[in-house]
């Protein structure tokens, strides 16, 4: 697999008052638990080379427990990038990507969260997915990110930055003792992305918590949402 066929699409969009709707700091609780991994219907999606990233995020975020919404899936996401980009904060649509944020408005409109929230560093993030889900992820993504370590399936956030992606972690293990080329230590998120089952190990990868600290606080941001389960 290479770079070209590994589409991007997000968008850095700060908004101050995101610090406003924070994901709560459960540290106390999420001690408690070591690893936890969420099951997610649909397999892995494939946005190809577009820019639909922030689209394939949300849908995976929707199918995946402990609310699992299967109403949308791969067919979808080309029309919710276009809702998001109608949306967004942005003018027109010709141009490449859109924000997570417009993500989580659109999905709120179609009736599938009641509210989201933000988290701005690794620990909320990590505590977030061993007490209660995944997280959308939207960070930079650098050039040895694309390709994980087939030893190891780690990527770490080295070499040239690419541009915006948008992807999701879907398990944290803090035991996880992490490879000297990423950083060593312990502690890991495990991420799907969308980019077929042919990336990565069954298109999914780990970062440690070290590397996942690093995208939060390059202009990252994570994002979850209360879910309506749509019958």
């Amino acid at each position: 697999m290479t770079e070209d066929l590994t589409g991007l699409g997000r968008r850095v969009s700060k908004d101050a008052r995101d610090h406003e709707y924070l994901i709560p700091k459960r540290s106390t609780a999420a001690a408690t638990w070591t690893s936890r991994y969420w099951a997610a219907a649909g397999g892995v999606l494939d946005q190809g080379a577009t820019s639909q990233c922030v689209a394939y995020s949300g849908v995976k975020y929707l199918q995946a427990a402990p609310v699992m919404n299967k109403q949308l899936g791969a067919a979808d996401c080309p029309k919710l990038y276009k809702d998001c980009q109608r949306i967004d904060e942005w003018p027109g649509e010709n141009y490449d990507g859109t924000s997570v944020r417009a993500l989580f408005k659109v999905l709120k409109s179609l009736g599938y969260v009641s509210e989201y929230r933000w988290a701005f560093d690794a620990e909320t993030i990590v505590n977030h997915v061993l007490l209660t889900g995944p997280v959308v992820m939207g960070t930079v993504w650098t050039l040895d990110m694309f390709m994980p370590r087939k030893r190891n399936y780690y990527i770490t956030p080295t070499g040239p930055d690419q541009g915006g992606h948008a992807w999701l972690i879907i398990g944290a293990n803090r035991k996880k003792e992490n490879p000297a080329d990423a950083g060593g230590g312990y502690g890991a998120v495990r991420m799907i992305n969308s980019w077929g089952a042919g990336w990565g190990d069954k298109g999914r990868a780990w970062i440690s918590f070290r590397d996942l600290d690093k995208l939060i606080k390059a202009d990252g941001e994570a994002c979850v949402a209360k879910e309506v389960l749509k019958k």
